[in-house]
């Protein structure tokens, strides 16, 4: 489900140019539905807890899973159906559905990892649920130049399937829609997928607690939210996590955008994004596995790794605003260290959920 999640919510970003030239879409358009996507996430964190609370985890997941694929059956409709014409109010409300849908299976794995795996295992579950988050995430850096690339190059691709046909703006146009079509029929059927495999097989709970603490009871919402609120290390990590989601998701939800001001082509920017995120995969799993074997030296570690991500960040926008003389080995080494090093930052939260102790 986390996978398919960020598989659609980073659908546009990867496909801004070629959106911009074919139907006539502005930067300002790829902006506007990364925002929505970003924004709902606040009002889906607030209400899937407090919905679990007094249900269980099936139900959010089903519940969650459910209007994925209604987004989902949207998308399909929206280039089967209905005409194109309605394409960004469709992009609108699907993105304002995803974004609302993300908090469960962003935030939504601590609560799985605490409840579901024992103490040693649940940095390395965390790790590995967040590599199937990059994972999706990536696709569409991928997928999308592939199916949706820019004019310069669709010109070409179509020379060489078309020798007999001109390039006329009437067929162009036909080229773009039916590769629009594949590309969010693509998305809709994995979000429909989702909720059929989730119906299918979600447990409400272990067949087993892990741990004691799995099955003691936890405060009340409110009672949480006031406790957490008086607690100054709750707020330090907060805001590490809170910057450095957001300049990562900022930059990679209009990562062509940006790119595109620096003369790099949507594909240089596609395989840029997904290199990036498919590098933090193995490195997700890998420092989860360790980190139980570190845990003395958890904040020195912190803040080492987030300070070589900040310098790699700062030297890849050098490189890229040209205040450097510009190296594109140099900027693949950036990215791979900044994706790398970001994508490490759910480590400081997973840490102080375990440093809790719940309520005796």
């Amino acid at each position: 489900m986390g996978m398919v999640q960020g598989f659609v919510g980073n659908a546009w970003g990867p496909i801004a140019s070629a959106m911009k030239s074919q139907y006539g879409w502005s930067d300002q358009t790829t902006s506007l539905l990364a925002m929505w996507m970003s924004a709902m996430f606040i009002p889906g964190a607030l209400l899937f807890p407090w919905i679990m609370s007094w249900t269980n985890m099936r139900f959010v997941i089903l519940a969650n899973t459910a209007l994925m694929a209604l987004a989902g059956v949207i998308k399909i409709l929206s280039v089967t159906v209905i005409s194109l014409d309605y394409l960004l109010y469709s992009a609108t409300i699907t993105q304002i559905i995803n974004g609302f849908c993300g908090a469960v299976p962003f935030s939504g794995v601590m609560y799985v990892t605490v409840n579901w795996f024992p103490t040693r295992e649940r940095i390395v579950a965390t790790g590995v649920v967040m590599a199937t988050l990059n994972s999706g995430i990536a696709i569409p850096f991928l997928l999308g130049p592939v199916l949706i690339p820019e004019p310069s190059e669709n010109s070409t691709l179509q020379t060489h399937l078309h020798p007999f046909i001109t390039d006329d703006k009437d067929h162009d146009r036909h080229f773009y829609d039916q590769r629009l079509l594949w590309y969010l029929v693509i998305q809709g059927v994995s979000m429909i997928l989702s909720l059929v495999f989730v119906a299918i097989y979600f447990p409400s709970r272990p067949q087993f607690a892990p741990t004691a603490s799995a099955v003691t009871a936890r405060l009340s919402i409110t009672e949480g939210l006031c406790v957490l609120l008086r607690r100054g290390n709750f707020w330090l990590i907060a805001f590490a996590y809170a910057l450095t989601s957001g300049t990562f998701n900022g930059y990679g939800l209009t990562f062509d955008v940006i790119m595109e001001r620096s003369n790099i082509t949507q594909k240089q920017a596609g395989l840029l994004g997904f290199v990036g995120l498919l590098a933090s995969v193995p490195t997700n799993i890998l420092i989860g596995s360790m980190a139980a074997f570190f845990s003395r030296w958890q904040k020195f570690l912190n803040v080492a790794i987030l300070t070589v991500g900040t310098l790699s960040f700062l030297g890849f926008v050098a490189e890229i605003e040209n205040w450097i003389p510009r190296d594109m080995a140099v900027v693949w080494v950036f990215v791979r260290v900044w994706h790398n090093v970001y994508h490490r930052r759910s480590s400081p939260v997973v840490r102080y959920e375990y440093r809790i102790k719940p309520p005796s």
